[in-house]
């Protein structure tokens, strides 16, 4: 009997296999990933290349160190402005001197106009810094004894967010001397904020701001001179850093400082400030008068002075909760003053220095008429 051969039924036979519908697009992702990487990528660092090439004293450590030999070597130098990185050209500046000032300056900027001739007799630098707070005074002091150059005199001062809470800040300049901070505040015994706290984001991120390269490209484009040592006090549309560190306008800063563009940037920052109450940071008060107590232990005659406001801006805070933070922290100074025996000058009044709104380019920064009242009353104190 024949062998039965079993059939085979087409419906048994098992289909071919079919890739998995998403491999293609997984792929696809992918390379559609890397490519937004690698373009993000090239965004930045043409960003960053611009930034770096036309702020060199912002962020170039060769420029700061050639402007701070310019400077030390007696000359002034020619910039686009004053936005530049103060810490790190007044910590090249200090590692570079030769001699010891005799009378030394530091605050922000409302003392850029505070030049070497409204201090008469010795020698005298101007160390201001750009958003100043109670930490520079301690970075400050560390960058001077560490370089054997701390002074005879050394006029420090206060405004109205030195004491600040850290957290409740805007300006963040001064974690650019953080490793400066957390020595002194070492030395003298204080814990110091965290390393997250002090760590300059702020300043790591700004150089590839792309807004700020495209500003910055169309100034330089409009400016034909460019940046460098120079002997002028005053150039066409180059601001000028002095050789004791002060700034000079350029002819076109002045132009713009009319009564209708200071009366403008008075009311802006009475829109702004003038019902605010930025808080004391205790803490910080306290590390500030131990810097002062430090200073003194080491020969250092210390000057508190406050510098004024403009007429209008002071007239219309001073019963607002702003003035009551300035009024607090001139106790606080004089406080300071009568427990460690030095001296307190000043103040927030313009009236107490006569003072008058054409002194000031806005509510915060004098003249070197005015400017000069304040030093003088420093130096007599």
């Amino acid at each position: 009997m024949a062998a039965v051969v079993p059939q085979t039924r087409t419906d048994d036979v098992p289909a071919p296999a079919t890739p998995p519908a998403t491999a293609a697009p997984a792929r696809s992702f992918r390379w559609y990933l890397i490519l937004l990487l690698v373009l993000t990528a090239l965004i930045f660092a043409t960003v960053g290349t611009v930034n770096y090439r036309l702020n060199p004293l912002a962020y170039n450590g060769n420029a700061i160190h050639d402007a701070a030999a310019a400077l030390t070597s007696g000359k002034n130098y020619a910039n686009y402005d004053p936005n530049i990185n103060w810490r790190a050209l007044r910590r090249e500046q200090i590692k570079q001197w030769t001699s010891t000032p005799d009378v030394i300056v530091f605050g922000g900027s409302r003392w850029w106009e505070a030049h070497r001739d409204l201090v008469p007799g010795g020698s005298f630098a101007n160390l201001w810094v750009s958003n100043d707070q109670a930490e520079d005074a301690l970075a400050l002091t560390y960058l001077l004894e560490r370089a054997n150059r701390l002074p005879k005199t050394l006029i420090l001062s206060l405004r109205f967010i030195s004491f600040q809470p850290p957290a409740e800040r805007d300006a963040t300049e001064w974690q650019v001397w953080a490793p400066e901070y957390r020595a002194m505040a070492e030395r003298l015994g204080i814990t110091p904020h965290s390393y997250l706290t002090t760590a300059p984001v702020k300043q790591w991120s700004a150089m590839f701001y792309a807004p700020g390269a495209y500003d910055r490209a169309v100034q330089v484009s409009k400016v034909p001179d460019r940046p460098g040592a120079t002997e002028a006090t005053q150039l066409p549309k180059l601001d000028i850093i002095a050789s004791d560190g002060s700034i000079y306008w350029s002819a076109a800063s002045k132009a713009r400082f009319t009564k209708k563009a200071v009366d403008t940037a008075v009311a802006k920052d009475l829109r702004r400030i003038g019902n605010t109450a930025p808080n004391i940071d205790q803490s910080l008060v306290d590390a500030f008068e131990k810097t002062i107590q430090y200073l003194k232990s080491k020969g250092v005659r210390v000057v508190l002075a406050q510098t004024p406001y403009h007429p209008t801006f002071w007239n219309t805070i001073k019963t607002r909760p702003f003035g009551a933070t300035l009024t607090r922290l001139e106790t606080i100074a004089q406080q300071m003053a009568d427990r460690d025996g030095i001296a307190s000058v000043g103040g927030y009044d313009p009236e107490r220095f006569g003072c008058v709104a054409t002194d000031f380019i806005d509510q915060i920064h004098a003249n070197p008429s005015c400017v000069g009242k304040v030093l003088r009353q420093a130096m007599g104190a």
